[in-house]
């Protein structure tokens, strides 16, 4: 008898999960649709029968576009009863200026309501766990129904893709990324829930389908938190299958394993499943279980050769330099046959560079050193404290200011970099501006860092001013590191900023440097 490894032994490359709404049910605690709906309609009404009343308004329960249909007269309501009646807001004064640009209130009230369930259901703590660590080097990436932020929270470095139109129009690489194909709570416009929302996006979704092509083509497909009647999965099905010749299409069914939730099982058991389009069927098989630790653990054997993060990251430089023939921060350019190039040093030689760098020197900037320090991006994926100080630390000190953060990296060596220590501030308040001493007159009122963020969080760059006020004592180190862990959660965080604020950031990251590490080697 076959075993879920071996199934999982059998792909030809680490798989791509698409995941419904069983998984928002089952680790955010997250209703269904259905479920959803309800709490609107109870909203504007608190008549256990609201959603029922609307539902029958909505007519043949039978149509795929009953609910969506419910949607829409609920939303319709909904709208107009937001702008009479403060009692059923529930967004923040900061969410509801969209309202002015005509954003929806009832779509900026459901992204609200999803977003504030973001407590990972403490059941499924192991089984979460296990999700993340294989989300590293075991997953390409995720396709998603589900408007919640589960997995751009849990996996690090994924780059996310929000709705139809992002994912027709951008440069997929298919590697690290997630496509939130029914919109985000990011992003309460691209929510897509009503009868307008699914019709257009029914009308484009063979555009989708081909945009997703390569995807079912090259990689293993397990359907996770959906039942085989799902019309999510049918629409995309069936728009692939239309392309594909039959033969075509049995290759790809043989990569597809559906993941089907039954309670109380012990253990696995593996069948055939048969999922039924409107022309055609496609076989694939089941795995049958309520323990998904096991299906993690299945997929924690199949590794692919380098993490995913970096494997992302070299595969998009190589893509933009086919395009553009301009190399980027992480691929740098020289003859093949360049004799100054050693094969200790060689990262990816292409073509023709007159001043060519190489090694470690080629993949560090002065961004991800920056991010590094607090989020170790460069230090998890084998890049030692020694070899950044050796190789890289005066390349990136360019201007000889002593301003990097640098007190992280000579925490971690024994000795040998005492010209470095002797240039380094001593005490915390020579790493604060004068601006900032005399900015420290508006956050009195602040006990510690962790009171300023709440209380400020809604405009991110003025709460970063306020954090470079506060004295020594108020910047608790393990609340500074929270606080930057969420300004730097997108890998490009830095590219998106201007440069007061980027400033700003880079000057939080050296007080959290000095203040983890600075006291240790002063």
């Amino acid at each position: 008898m076959t075993t879920l490894k071996e199934l999982v032994s059998q792909f030809n490359t680490t798989p791509f999960l698409f995941v419904g709404s069983g998984i928002s049910r089952r680790y955010y605690n997250l209703p269904d649709w259905r479920g959803l709906l309800r709490e609107f309609a109870q909203r504007l009404s608190p008549d256990p029968f609201a959603l029922e009343a609307y539902e029958s308004r909505a007519g043949n329960r039978d149509d795929e576009m009953h609910l969506p249909r419910t949607a829409s007269l609920i939303q319709e309501d909904f709208d107009k009863r937001w702008f009479s009646d403060p009692s059923i807001r529930r967004i923040s004064e900061a969410e509801a200026r969209a309202i002015h640009k005509g954003s929806s209130p009832f779509k900026l009230e459901v992204a609200h309501w999803i977003a504030s369930h973001k407590t990972p259901n403490e059941s499924y703590k192991l089984e979460i766990q296990k999700l993340r660590n294989i989300s590293k080097q075991n997953l390409s990436g995720i396709i998603t129904t589900n408007y919640d932020a589960f997995f751009e929270t849990l996996f690090e470095n994924y780059k996310v893709f929000v709705g139809q139109d992002e994912l027709i129009f951008s440069s997929l690489q298919g590697i690290g990324e997630i496509y939130k194909i029914h919109g985000s709570v990011s992003r309460p416009d691209t929510l897509l829930i009503n009868e307008k929302d699914y019709t257009v996006f029914n009308e484009k979704c063979k555009y989708l389908a081909a945009k997703l092509m390569t995807t079912f083509m090259e990689y293993p497909i397990i359907f996770l938190g959906y039942s085989l009647s799902d019309t999510n999965i049918r629409m995309i099905l069936e728009n692939i299958a239309v392309c594909l010749p039959k033969d075509k299409l049995q290759t790809l069914q043989k990569r597809f394993l559906f993941i089907k939730y039954e309670q109380d099982l012990q253990g696995y058991e593996i069948s055939s499943a048969i999922f039924q389009l409107k022309n055609r069927a496609i076989g694939m098989t089941q795995v049958s279980l309520s323990d998904f630790s096991l299906l993690y653990d299945a997929l924690a054997a199949k590794k692919a050769a380098l993490p995913v993060r970096l494997l992302r990251m070299f595969k998009e430089e190589l893509y933009s330099y086919v395009l553009t023939s301009r190399p980027g921060p992480l691929l740098q350019v020289a003859d093949i046959d360049d004799m100054r190039i050693t094969e200790s040093d060689l990262a990816i030689s292409i073509g023709k560079l007159n001043n060519p760098i190489f090694g470690l020197q080629s993949v560090v900037n002065i961004d991800n050193w920056y991010r590094d320090i607090v989020m170790n991006d460069l230090t998890d994926n084998g890049i030692t404290s020694e070899q950044l100080l050796k190789y890289c630390y005066h390349n990136i000190n360019k201007t000889g200011s002593n301003r990097i953060p640098v007190f992280k990296h000579l925490h971690n060596v024994t000795s040998g970099y005492d010209e470095i220590l002797s240039l380094l501030p001593r005490c915390f308040d020579q790493l604060v501006s004068n601006t900032s001493k005399d900015n420290r007159r508006y956050t009195y009122k602040y006990n510690d860092c962790e009171h300023l963020w709440n209380a400020e969080n809604s405009n991110v760059e003025r709460a970063c001013r306020l954090l470079l006020s506060l004295t020594e004592e108020k910047l608790i180190v393990t609340q500074l590191e929270s606080i930057l862990k969420t300004i730097l959660s997108s890998e490009d965080c830095f590219s998106k900023m201007h440069n007061s604020h980027k400033s700003n950031v880079r000057s939080l990251i050296r007080y959290y440097d000095f203040l983890k590490w600075g006291n240790k080697k002063s």
